[in-house]
């Protein structure tokens, strides 16, 4: 039992062997708490953001980049980094501005409510973050096939046949996606549970 729940129970119990807490010491606990789990989800976004853009300088430092990137191609990879990193940007924006109302929240119903908020926006992050790395990956394999003049120009016995491309392409995709869900699950699973026993500990007192 942690120490929250153990002094939650010592509220509602009034026991005289334990000192006596009231309805505001029990929700000013919750919602250090709650501030110091969303701090945490703000400084993992950031980290994510660094670990991204740092593995972006490296692969175009080391050459392979350049050698990815030619000829049509290279606009689209463009576009779809820009893309990418105003997400995260947008999130790591969401999940500052959800940390800084649960840290001046006021009222149980107000931290709740921001509580709901914080943990829908994680879900999104996650949702989004896994459907537009899918996106990506097919999106990259159909434009290459279809609209470079690297792979249209090369020899008809040189090409391997569309379907086993496509194919092959969804399935390293729904490896990828399992993985990254997993990671996420793991990662900001855990901070979203703890907001769900702090939002069901909220419910208990403010009856």
């Amino acid at each position: 039992m942690d120490e929250l729940e153990l002094l939650k129970k010592n509220w509602k119990k009034q026991e005289d062997v334990l000192p006596k807490l009231t309805y505001q010491q029990i929700y000013q606990m919750i919602l250090k708490k709650s501030s110091s789990i969303v701090r945490w989800i703000f400084i993992i976004s950031i980290l994510e953001f660094l670990l991204w853009a740092s593995l972006d300088v490296v692969f175009r430092l080391n050459g392979m980049h350049a050698k990815l990137q030619k000829g049509s191609i290279e606009s689209f990879g463009t576009i779809t980094t820009v893309v990418y990193y105003s997400i995260l940007i947008y999130f790591i924006v969401r999940f500052y501005l959800n940390y800084k109302k649960i840290e001046t929240t006021d009222s149980a119903k107000v931290l709740m409510n921001n509580i709901l908020k914080t943990r829908k926006t994680v879900r999104h992050y996650i949702w989004v973050n896994i459907g537009f790395f899918a996106f990506i990956m097919m999106a990259t394999v159909g434009y290459i096939i279809f609209f470079t003049d690297e792979f249209q120009s090369q020899a008809l016995g040189n090409q391997p046949p569309v379907w086993l491309i496509v194919v092959s392409t969804l399935l390293i995709t729904l490896v990828f996606v399992v993985l990254i869900a997993l990671f996420y699950r793991v990662i900001y699973g855990i901070f979203t549970r703890r907001l769900q026993r702090n939002y069901k500990a909220l419910e208990k007192i403010d009856l």
